[in-house]
């Protein structure tokens, strides 16, 4: 669990994955939380179908690095957005991040605070380095996220810009 101003951020284990993907707020019941605008949809939907759920699966792997987390919003007492790094740090100590803001919460600086709770519990952990993170070239909001949060432009392939913060 990380702490921020407003957010808690939780990882969800497997059951609670599996909770995330029925979309009843049923997660929510089980957390005490309001219903809010959490959805599980494409493509997050498939990236924890696919790819989480049968990492967590793997004993080898360390749980932390591959499930998903949901911000909580502690005033609000529901989700707000949700994050990921895509697995442990590789042989230079990089790890990669992922997020989104559900719809009707944007502009409301969920996703800066997110990420910077996101980053500081990184810079924490062993062996990890540093954080990278792409968006889409057109995506201006995301782009301003990893700003606001020291990462700076390093790469562009096609239409991805790649982002990266040194810790």
């Amino acid at each position: 669990m990380i702490e921020t101003p407003r957010l808690t951020l939780i990882p969800l284990t497997l059951e609670q994955l599996h909770l995330h993907l029925a979309n009843k707020y049923e997660l929510e019941q089980t957390l005490g939380l309001q219903k809010g605008y959490r959805q599980a949809v494409e493509p997050v939907r498939s990236i924890i179908v696919y790819f989480t759920i049968p990492r967590l699966q793997d004993p080898a792997l360390d749980p932390l690095f591959h499930t998903m987390w949901l911000a909580i919003d502690r005033a609000k007492k529901q989700f707000v957005a949700e994050a990921k790094f895509k697995g442990e740090p590789d042989e230079t100590g990089t790890i990669e991040i992922g997020y989104g803001t559900y719809p009707g919460l944007h502009r409301q600086g969920y996703m800066t605070e997110m990420v910077n709770g996101m980053v500081t519990w990184a810079r924490q952990q062993p062996g990890v380095r540093r954080v990278v993170a792409d968006t889409e070239a057109e995506n201006v909001a995301s782009q301003k996220v990893l700003e606001k949060n020291g990462f700076r432009l390093f790469d562009q392939i096609e239409n991805m810009l790649w982002w990266e913060i040194s810790l």
